[in-house]
C-alpha cells in the first residue's frame, strides 16, 4: 500500500508506503514542505497507519527542506493521539545533519512525541531501519515469554 501527497505546485513531496516484508511504514519527504503541506502529508500517512495498524514508522527527512519544527505542537495535539490510537509505538526519524530536519528531530525528541513513543533520531536510513528491526525483535521475544 502506497500513497503520496503533492504540494501546490503539483509536485510530490511526501510518499508513505507500508512495507510488509520489513513490517514498517516508510515515509519519505522531499523538497520544501510548508506547515499546510506537513498537515496534508500527515493525514495521508494516517490513512495507511489506520489501515495497517503497524507500530513501526520510519520518517525519512533526509531530503526535506523547510522549517517545520514549529509544527510539533500540531503533531502533538492532533496527529499523535490518532497515530497512537491506530497502533504506532516506534518512530525512527532520519535527518540531514545541520538542517531544519535535524532541528525538527531534536524538538520531537524532547516533545510529547518523544515521551509517548519510543523515538530515535538517525542520520543514516539504514541505521534507522536496523533500530526498528531490533525493536521488532524485542517485542517478538516478549510475546514468546
Amino acid at each position: 500500500m502506497r500513497l503520496d501527497a503533492k504540494n501546490s505546485f503539483d509536485r510530490t513531496f511526501y510518499v508513505v508506503e507500508y512495507k510488509p516484508a520489513l513490517n514498517l511504514i516508510d515515509t519519505h519527504w522531499e523538497g520544501y514542505a510548508s506547515l499546510h503541506d506537513l498537515k496534508t502529508a500527515c493525514e495521508v500517512g494516517l490513512q495507511i497507519l489506520e489501515t495497517t495498524h503497524c507500530p513501526y514508522k520510519l520518517n525519512d527527512n533526509s531530503a526535506l527542506s523547510g522549517p517545520w519544527s514549529e509544527a510539533v505542537s500540531w503533531l502533538e495535539d492532533n496527529w499523535l493521539p490518532r497515530a497512537m490510537q491506530a497502533g504506532l509505538k516506534y518512530l525512527a526519524h532520519v535527518a540531514n545533519e545541520h538542517t531544519f530536519s535535524e532541528v525538527a528531530g531534536e524538538v520531537m525528541h524532547i516533545s510529547k512525541i518523544g515521551q509517548e513513543l519510543k523515538y530515535r533520531m538517525f542520520f543514516k536510513r539504514e541505521e534507522a531501519i536496523e533500530w526498528l528491526q531490533s525493536c521488532q525483535a524485542v517485542e517478538a521475544a516478549q510475546v514468546l515469554t
